[in-house]
């Protein structure tokens, strides 16, 4: 008698407990479920990957100019690929999600250690998703500004924007080293420069 009591106090605390389980657990169980369904969801953000080309990368450089008045001095890189291409470009990642925009600008015109300043509009630029000797093309090219503009509209994942820069160089220019920096960014095509 005092086995089977023991035998029916456990199945009975048993029975207790796993009523308890199952009616906080957040399970409800009724009649003969055998499946059920939820929704699942995910949101895919853009992700843009993007470099620069070692030769960009270096700088900007137009040399010594020992001529003056000078106009459209090249950049160092703006003939120096293959076929007389462009060594100067932005490139999209064949691992981004999305095509790009690519977006240019200069913090200030270039200047000198003194007051002597190159003013932004004499550096220009002309962009091109491919390159060889007549393109990136000077009859496209654009004056930089201080502030972000699209430079390169809907560039394909693992391909490149391709760039050439020119510097004019008014008469009488004082002498010196002229700096300003150039600055590019990505978007997702259609997104905003910032």
């Amino acid at each position: 008698m005092v086995k089977e009591n023991i035998s029916l106090l456990f199945f009975s605390a048993l029975l207790v407990i796993s009523i308890f389980m199952l009616t906080f657990s957040g399970y409800k169980m009724t009649g003969h479920v055998t499946s059920g369904s939820t929704v699942s969801n995910v949101t895919i953000v853009n992700y843009l990957s993007i470099s620069m080309s070692d030769n960009l990368s270096s700088g900007i450089l137009f040399g010594s100019v020992d001529t003056l008045p000078a106009t459209n001095v090249n950049a160092t890189h703006n003939y120096d690929g293959a076929v007389s291409a462009s060594s100067m470009s932005m490139s999209v990642s064949s691992d981004s999600n999305v095509n790009v925009d690519f977006c240019i600008k200069a913090n200030e015109d270039l200047k000198n250690s003194g007051t002597d300043i190159i003013g932004i509009g004499n550096e220009t630029y002309a962009n091109s998703t491919s390159s060889d000797i007549s393109s990136p093309a000077i009859a496209d090219k654009i004056a930089l500004t201080t502030g972000y503009v699209k430079s390169g509209i809907n560039i394909a994942k693992g391909t490149s924007n391709y760039y050439r820069i020119w510097l004019s160089i008014p008469a009488a220019q004082a002498p010196g080293t002229y700096n300003n920096t150039i600055f590019f960014e990505g978007v997702a095509t259609g997104g905003a420069c910032s």
